[in-house]
């Protein structure tokens, strides 16, 4: 790998220009192993928080993959994808995503509670169809993102609070927007997120609203389940502090 040392502000977007730049010269090709977060640092003469940065950017893009305890490799598949810095910029934006995961819980879970005890027959209907066309869109993800959205969004207006609808529909445009900055069929398992669904709708009927309330926490965790499995290859769930903690006593490269 051949880089020139950073001597302007050290961040994390002049990191991913220097290895978009290796990529594209092929000083970087499919299956090499970047060095370490400590070797790169010393490389570029940057902090280790601007390498990490810059790999979880590069990561989530599909530029490169994680391998827990082994190191981070380059795609096999890079040739297939369009090697633009200016796609990459949206990419810093990893603590976005659980900042609004965790709102989403929030608001949600009390959501699909409420929702429990005042949806009425036309609510659980337009429930149902949503969750029955994010059945048929479970092969498209790209598909599926609209059915989901109706999900939720029939479970707002099941709680029949004109307040509750309206912050819930910036919440899950804002969230979609997010996740389609990044591999989204990596970030959103339809199969898992469609057993919790159901989970979710079943819980609706009987109007069990604590049932109701637990399901949709185990809904919305998955993407955060999964964009850590993206970044470390870890399967575990880790809240937005600890994956920052973490990062800190951690090299990710």
């Amino acid at each position: 790998m051949k880089v020139q040392k950073i001597k302007k502000n050290l961040t994390s977007e002049m990191v991913i220009e220097e290895i978009l730049k290796n990529l594209k010269s092929g000083d970087l090709k499919p299956g090499d192993k970047l060095p370490t977060e400590r070797e790169m640092s010393q490389m570029l003469g940057v902090g280790r928080s601007s390498i990490r940065e810059a790999v979880k950017g590069l990561v989530l893009m599909g530029y490169l993959e994680a391998s827990q305890g082994k190191g981070t490799f380059v795609r096999n598949d890079v040739a297939d994808r369009t090697l633009s810095y200016a796609n990459l910029q949206n990419v810093m934006v990893v603590d976005n995503i659980f900042d609004l995961m965790e709102l989403r819980k929030i608001i949600e879970c009390n959501a699909v509670g409420l929702a429990a005890t005042r949806a009425s027959t036309e609510d659980m209907d337009r429930i149902i169809q949503a969750l029955d066309q994010m059945k048929a869109c479970r092969q498209d993800i790209k598909k599926f993102y609209t059915p989901d959205f109706n999900f939720h969004m029939a479970i707002a207006d099941a709680t029949h609070n004109k307040m509750i609808c309206e912050i819930m529909r910036l919440i899950v445009e804002k969230a979609h927007d997010q996740y389609d900055k990044f591999i989204p069929d990596q970030l959103c398992p339809p199969e898992q997120a469609i057993q919790t669904a159901e989970q979710i709708v079943a819980s609706l009927k009987k109007g069990e609203g604590q049932n109701a309330t637990r399901y949709m926490q185990a809904h919305l965790s998955l993407v955060e389940i999964e964009l850590n499995r993206v970044l470390s290859n870890e399967t575990s769930i880790h809240t937005k502090n600890s994956i920052l903690k973490e990062g800190k006593q951690n090299a990710i490269v």
